[in-house]
């Protein structure tokens, strides 16, 4: 009977040295919390999720990493003369080498997207300008190169827009338009000039209602 007892309290003693050795993990730990919009297919709400509370017109993404370029336009309701104001745009492109670099501090979808991101929202005349480096294509030459985008509206609507792109570019070709014909936005062909040391050019976007 003695040694029944003694197998008991030792076996609870032993549960309770377990128990209290073990480390507790609490629900709300950073590290046990996954960041969802940690993926490449992220959904594209994780685009939006990291901008700044107050935006501008103007989107700054780089200005003497590579050749210096800057666009301009107006954002247009689907009738094509209606201007669009309070409209949020997200851009990412690729470095001068052709690759998304980072500088180690981004979170969520911009692990992925690189340093080379950012937002800017329509003014009351719906224009926008971005400010940034000309991007370069991918080392493996399969696509010309590009600016990614991505529109929100006030009503909380989100979705991509066809890519900028470049028509000195020759991968901007008739098997490159025929891909995107049904993209919101156009072709999306930016037409660069050279002024001094910077790239400029327009364009004009025109979104569904």
């Amino acid at each position: 009977m003695n040694s029944l007892i003694f197998g008991v309290v030792f076996l609870t003693f032993l549960s309770c040295e377990q128990t209290a050795s073990r480390p507790k993990v609490k629900l709300d730990d950073p590290q046990t919390v996954k960041d969802t919009c940690d993926n490449p297919d992220a959904t594209i709400s994780c685009s939006f999720l990291n901008m700044p509370s107050s935006l501008t017109n103007t989107l700054t993404i780089a200005g003497n990493q590579g050749e210096e370029m800057v666009i301009t336009g107006t954002v247009y309701h689907a009738d094509g003369k209606s201007v669009y104001p309070g409209i949020i745009i997200y851009a990412y492109h690729t470095d001068s080498k052709g690759y998304y670099s980072k500088k180690g501090t981004e979170t969520g979808v911009q692990k992925w997207h690189g340093r080379l991101h950012g937002w800017c929202k329509t003014d009351n005349n719906g224009n926008y300008i971005i400010k940034s480096i000309r991007p370069a294509r991918y080392p493996d030459n399969t696509m010309p190169a590009h600016i990614h985008a991505a529109i929100k509206k006030e009503t909380g609507e989100m979705y991509w827009i066809s890519d900028f792109v470049f028509k000195d570019d020759d991968l901007v070709n008739e098997k490159y338009l025929s891909g995107i014909v049904h993209m919101v936005g156009g072709t999306g062909v930016v037409n660069l000039q050279k002024n001094a040391n910077t790239w400029t050019g327009t364009r004009d976007i025109v979104l569904t209602d």
